[in-house]
């Protein structure tokens, strides 16, 4: 019987007070298997979301960390992740679990530890295993793509935590190369980590400029059509397409002509695919296809000397002002402002 099918809340309270009696019972159990600990581990974690207190099975949650069955292991992950705090006693055997599913040649097992670090890092999680995340999986050759990503994103975390702790910079070349992937997945977490590193370790990312131009310009010149798994209604890329203008932003007004022309010619791009009808009444692709083209203004007000798209993005900018949406009409206002500033 679930909880929510008692009536009343004492009910509950009394359902509940049961059920932690009847797993507190079953944990001083030496015969407990795998499948029971999860089990009951599982149930400890729902009731905790209920709002209820959970203060004993945390020592059955870190010993499914050491399981080789993905479905129990994660179930310990993810009580660790919500429940337990960075100074719980039991967090040394945590990070020790961490580290062998780290060091594991299994990428489903490297994701589910950098996962759980990605959520709860602290200090002591990025001065024992930074080093590991770095070198053994975000840069080898021999972890696949959905790992790398992984590892991009949770690297981001760590970089946040202090970004002084891992020698980041001696790696900048292989993660910028990262923006070249054809997994965009992989992309959109380069981007996010790179922004980041663009504001603590700027110098040493600062050609990345040029990789986010050439792959910025290449998806939003592509159709819907062309990227079938990352477009969202009929917009081709638009989170990646958002990531890259930010990440450009960070730096200067690039000097290299080449970057400047392509940069300018994918802003016109833009420009003309929000001036043309749109493909679906949904408001979906409406959010997902002004989300480029508010992004794609910002950008053009950083580049400054680019008149004539200037002109452009307040022409089309006149025309939301009396669109029927509160918030199309504020985002048009603040774009015009910012365009303002510019000479």
């Amino acid at each position: 019987k679930k909880p929510e099918q008692s009536t009343g809340k004492e009910a509950e309270r009394k359902r509940i007070n049961k059920e932690l009696a009847n797993i507190r019972s079953k944990f001083k159990s030496d015969k407990l298997e795998g499948y029971q600990k999860k089990k009951y581990v599982c149930k400890l974690l729902f009731i905790f979301l209920l709002g209820n207190e959970v203060n004993f099975g945390y020592q059955e949650a870190v010993n499914l960390l050491s399981s080789i069955r993905f479905s129990e292991k994660q179930i310990g992950y993810l009580f660790v992740t919500v429940i337990m705090g960075e100074s719980h006693e039991l967090m040394p055997l945590v990070i020790q679990a961490i580290r062998r599913d780290l060091e594991s040649r299994n990428p489903t097992f490297n994701t589910l530890a950098m996962q759980c670090v990605a959520n709860i890092a602290s200090r002591e999680m990025v001065e024992q295993l930074g080093m590991d995340v770095v070198p053994n999986l975000l840069i080898s050759p021999d972890t696949n793509a959905a790992v790398k990503q992984t590892a991009c994103l949770c690297l981001l975390r760590m970089m946040r935590v202090d970004p002084k702790i891992i020698p980041i910079e001696k790696h900048s070349s292989r993660i910028i190369k990262f923006l070249n992937d054809k997994n965009l997945g992989l992309v959109t977490a380069a981007c996010s980590l790179l922004e980041e590193l663009s504001h603590t370790h700027g110098e040493f990312f600062q050609s990345c400029l040029s990789e986010a131009v050439q792959k910025l310009s290449g998806i939003v010149a592509k159709s819907h059509s062309d990227l079938h798994d990352y477009s969202y209604y009929f917009v081709p890329g638009p989170w990646l397409s958002v990531k890259l203008m930010k990440l450009i932003q960070c730096y200067p007004i690039p000097n290299d002509a080449i970057i400047k022309a392509r940069l300018g010619e994918a802003m016109e791009t833009v420009l003309n695919k929000a001036a043309e009808p749109s493909k679906s009444k949904k408001v979906q692709h409406s959010n997902a296809k002004h989300a480029v083209l508010f992004e794609a203004i910002n950008l053009i007000v950083h580049l400054e000397t680019e008149s004539g798209l200037q002109v452009r993005a307040c022409n089309l900018l006149g025309g939301y002002l009396t669109h029927k949406e509160t918030n199309m009409r504020y985002l048009s206002l603040e774009g015009l402002c910012n365009l303002s500033t510019t000479e």
